[in-house]
């Protein structure tokens, strides 16, 4: 064992710079490549021991015959250790088996050597002059310039076969003492000195040309950053999976981080691209050997699991999950980024296709349902995308067809009946399956960009719809987030909508929500500026479900603020909810904003919202919404819920106000 390791680091300082695995690999399956098969080994070894055994016939000397046998055994020896290398599967990273095969490799072709630089030596001292010294020696000359040409890219290799051949031959030749001799020994030693030059330059050139090459394929197969694979190297990896013939299930997991655009966006690029790589890091400590990882997008990674180890695929999940539990701690930050997770497993039957749409539906499912955890993929997942995927291509003909209609609900002021505004509420008549939920259908027109058109669509109408209306009751229209994305083109196309109806500015008020505030602060707010400057009243929808409502009531122009449902249709029941409420129609009266309370239902809500000041109400208890021709008619006279009863200003008696059958 010390012998072994000795040779090892005796080799390590003849090669110079120490190759990685996989050049020690390909360096290594070369010692026993097309030259060092059993074939060319046996041709080799006759050769030798056909010359030795000539020169012992020649000179009578048994000492070349005992060299022929050497010869012979030296080489069976070499073609058997060649014949078990290629039916043996080697592992590139085995660095012990890499270092067993390359010292038997190299025993085999020193033994060789150091058999010719003998028979070498002995046939210049003991037959000098003599056809025999001849012989032996052309052989020996043309063996040193056959391996200094043949090893030349390993210097360990060359260097050991040249050393054990010249050094015994060119000590017999300076003994010998005579001139011829002494010329040849000198030629002997310098092409000795000469190869082992040229080997050690070859081989450093051939390092260089190497690590040149696997710098150019990381480039073209890595991430750049997290050092994982990049997109198009984990598809090729998946892609031989399922190639294979005989391949096993796949697991696929599909990871998107949580909240990463706020951290790249509030703390900086570095401090992102940090937390990316502690990310990539904490993805591989939850994985096993044989498992791949690839970032395949900003924030986005996949992890593919084969044989065994797909059905391990959700507690793998799970686990890369709870990495993300703690905050990640960068140059003084912590940042709260969690994970969402979605997976999927493929069988036989399954496409890669196919397994990366499910594992794509999964992990929409997992944001969806509120971020930070982990979706299977199942059947169902896959019916609700296909239904979903008919809805948006349904929806880009809907309009041109026909199907998208308009309904408006009043906003009245509880103490007089009257209708003080109108919320224009966008609508789908499907053909075949009939109403389609306002919350099914606009988020699909909000991920496909289709709400831009509809939003001008909306706005144009009920703006001409709001001109037939009596001149004190104000029109308002939602707006989304998507909208404001195209920066001054929503300003552009609300004075197009105003211009095209006649409708004032003043009678129209545009509903957003917090969605519309997280993106770009700064540019949402010179927009809302400029729609204040044209008298457009703008109003805060579901205050009270974000995070940071009383913050925008502070910094952007709201004329108005609406009061979720959730709080108005608990303000009778629960104590907490009615603090909540009475504060914010305070807040309002402090800040001069109109309150509203939307979603009302029973007199015993209403009653409660009056308490508060509260007198803009909201809900099916004084009207669901209704088609434009049933509103022009409702909102003519007061509006009362079913039931209501006021006493008579003049006569005392009491007076049964118009009852609205809902």
């Amino acid at each position: 064992m010390r012998l072994a390791k000795a040779i090892s680091r005796f080799a390590e300082r003849l090669n110079g710079s120490v190759p990685d695995p996989v050049l020690h690999f390909e360096l290594v399956r070369a010692l026993y490549g097309a030259t060092s098969t059993a074939k060319p080994l046996f041709i080799a070894t006759a050769a030798a021991t056909a010359v030795t055994a000539v020169a012992a016939l020649l000179s009578s000397d048994l000492a070349f015959a005992l060299i022929a046998v050497l010869f012979l055994l030296t080489g069976i020896a070499r073609s058997v250790a060649a014949s078990l290398y290629h039916r043996v599967e080697h592992d590139p990273f085995d660095n012990a088996d890499l270092r067993r095969w390359e010292m038997i490799a190299l025993a085999g072709a020193w033994s060789f050597s150091g058999l010719v630089g003998v028979a070498g030596a002995y046939a210049v001292s003991n037959h000098p002059g003599t056809d025999v010294e001849i012989l032996i020696s052309c052989c020996v000359i043309g063996y040193v310039a056959g391996v200094s040409s043949r090893n030349a890219s390993r210097p360990l290799v060359t260097i050991g076969q040249v050393s054990f051949t010249c050094l015994p031959f060119t000590v017999a030749l300076l003994l010998r003492g005579d001139v011829a001799h002494l010329v040849l020994a000198i030629f002997i030693g310098t092409l000795y000195v000469g190869t082992i030059v040229i080997c050690r330059s070859v081989f450093e050139n051939l390092v260089s040309r190497h690590q040149a090459f696997r710098r150019i394929e990381t480039l073209a197969q890595r991430d750049v950053l997290t050092g994982l694979w990049n997109r198009a190297a984990f598809l090729s990896l998946l892609e031989a999976k399922f190639a294979s013939p005989a391949r096993d299930e796949v697991g696929l997991i599909a990871i998107d981080l949580d909240r990463f655009k706020d951290i790249n966006d509030t703390l900086g690029h570095p401090i992102g691209d940090a937390v990316l790589k502690e990310a990539a890091e904490r993805i591989r400590s939850a994985l096993c050997p044989g498992d791949e990882v690839s970032r395949v997008g900003g924030d986005e990674f996949l992890v593919m699991l084969a044989g065994p180890r797909a059905k391990d695929m959700g507690a793998v999940s799970r686990s890369i999950l709870a990495k993300f539990s703690d905050p990640f701690a960068i140059e003084m930050t912590r940042s709260i980024c969690g994970a969402s997770i979605g997976c999927a497993i493929a069988g036989r039957e399954c496409s890669m296709d196919a397994l990366l749409r499910n594992a794509d539906l999964a992990l929409y499912e997992a944001k969806r349902r509120g971020r930070s955890q982990v979706v299977e993929f199942t059947v169902e997942l896959s019916l609700e995308y296909e239904s979903r995927v008919a809805l948006e291509h349904d929806l880009q003909r809907a309009l041109g067809r026909g199907e998208l209609d308009i309904v408006y609900q009043p906003i009245v002021d509880p103490r007089s009946g009257r209708a003080i505004c109108c919320e224009a509420l966008l609508r789908w008549n499907h053909p075949e399956l009939g109403s389609i939920a306002p919350d099914v259908f606009i988020p699909i027109a909000e991920t496909t960009g289709l709400i831009v058109p509809i939003g001008s669509w909306v706005l144009t109408k009920a703006c001409t719809e709001a001109t037939h209306w009596s001149a004190d009751i104000k029109l308002s229209v939602n707006l989304s987030a998507v909208q404001f994305r195209h920066g001054r083109e929503i300003v552009r196309r609300v004075r197009a909508a105003l211009a095209e109806s006649g409708l004032p500015p003043s009678r129209l008020d545009l509903e957003i929500t917090e969605s519309v505030l997280f993106e770009d602060n700064a540019a949402t707010l010179g927009i809302l500026e400029e729609l204040r400057s044209m008298k457009i009243g703008i109003s805060l929808d579901d205050f009270g479900t974000g995070f940071a409502s009383l913050g925008y009531l502070n910094d952007f122009p709201f004329s108005k603020i609406k009061i979720d449902r959730k709080f108005s249709q608990k303000v009778s029941e629960s104590s907490r909810t009615s603090a909540i409420v009475a504060g914010t129609a305070q807040i309002a009266r402090d800040l001069r904003m109109e309150c509203i309370a939307e979603g009302v239902e029973s007199e015993v809500q209403l009653e409660r919202l009056r308490s508060y000041g509260i007198n803009a109400i909201q809900g099916y208890l004084f009207s669901k919404p209704l088609p434009a021709h049933k509103l022009r008619k409702l909102i003519q006279e007061p509006i009362f819920p079913a039931s209501y009863k006021v006493a008579a200003r003049a006569t005392g008696k009491v007076a049964t106000r118009r009852k609205l059958a809902l």
